[in-house]
């Protein structure tokens, strides 16, 4: 799978070819452009897309803008076009994605040299793929992803004005109770048969019921006094749909990533994969301790990590 940097403007390419040659459709092809995780129907605005022919006869292109790479998902790209009057489709999968450290902050902040001729020059190859990889870490340590992305997430209410995400969430375009549309703010009139208004807690973390009149109730007490409350149905399934994740990477994510970067392209770091506690070499020997296989086995890497990692313990 490919990968294309978030909001950056790359020109994807078609070939067709007949016994093992290139050659030209009957007609001019067209793109169609869907959410992989959401492929039922075309992205608004994608479907049917003309593209260009290029040279040499078989090869046509379309150029990929930041309206679809906006947003970190994996782009679903099918080409339909008709060869000796059969009609075909042919389906790329593109992964949007955003390093957490570009290769410039890395070579600034490890103190790369930036040519060739430098003593201490690295490839911006071999950054890419040490950022890439440290990336996984990241995630993988913290079961958390630091950017943006749309897609959804499903809670159970609980019979409180407020339910409790297990990702972060930062805009919210639709709202389904046991699968029905409730609230959809992505059509014009807004469509809301939920009866109440709804925000995003201060940390991103929770939904709650909006109404400046009411305290906000945690739990599923009622105060008899009130005659009515906004509640999320206690057993009731609620799906939010819109945007997940983290506005921008935080500074310390960045930090880390990058330390685990210079891990990745250290010497040491092929033997601490292969488990080697111990290397005796011709002019020098050392021992790795047992934390270096623990966690990401880079102790003030794991310090930054800690406390961003998703234990299922939600703070409101």
């Amino acid at each position: 799978m490919q990968t294309i940097a978030t909001n950056s403007q790359v020109k994807i390419k078609l070939e067709i070819f007949s016994d093992e040659v290139l050659t030209q459709a009957d007609t001019d092809p067209t793109v169609s452009f869907y959410d992989a995780d959401n492929d039922s129907t075309a992205l608004t605005g994608f479907s049917g897309l003309s593209v260009i022919d290029e040279t040499p006869a078989g090869i046509y292109s379309f150029l990929l803008t930041s309206v679809l790479t906006s947003v970190n998902r994996v782009l679903e790209v099918r080409w339909t076009y008709t060869l000796g009057g059969v009609t075909t489709t042919q389906t790329d999968f593109y992964r949007v994605e955003s390093p957490y450290a570009t290769v410039s902050e890395v070579i600034d902040f490890l103190g790369f040299g930036s040519t060739p001729s430098d003593s201490n020059y690295v490839d911006p190859k071999q950054i890419v793929n040490a950022e890439k990889m440290a990336r996984t870490i990241v995630e993988g340590y913290t079961g958390t992803k630091f950017y943006t992305y749309y897609g959804s997430q499903e809670v159970r209410g609980i019979g409180a004005d407020i339910v409790e995400l297990t990702e972060r969430i930062l805009t919210i375009d639709k709202v389904l109770e046991n699968d029905y549309v409730v609230i959809d703010t992505t059509i014009q009139p807004y469509l809301n048969t939920f009866g109440f208004s709804v925000e995003i807690t201060p940390t991103a973390r929770g939904v709650r019921i909006m109404n400046p009149g009411w305290d906000v109730q945690y739990d599923n007490q009622v105060d008899p006094t009130v005659m009515y409350y906004g509640k999320f149905k206690d057993g009731a399934r609620y799906t939010f749909v819109g945007q997940m994740g983290y506005k921008y990477i935080p500074e310390d994510i960045k930090q880390a990533t990058m330390l685990l970067v210079q891990d990745l392209l250290s010497n040491d770091y092929n033997w601490r994969n292969k488990y080697l506690q111990k290397v005796d070499l011709s002019e020098i020997s050392f021992e790795m301790g047992k934390g270096a296989f623990n966690g990401t086995g880079n102790i003030t890497v794991d310090n930054i990590l800690d406390q961003y990692r998703n234990v299922n313990i939600v703070i409101i």
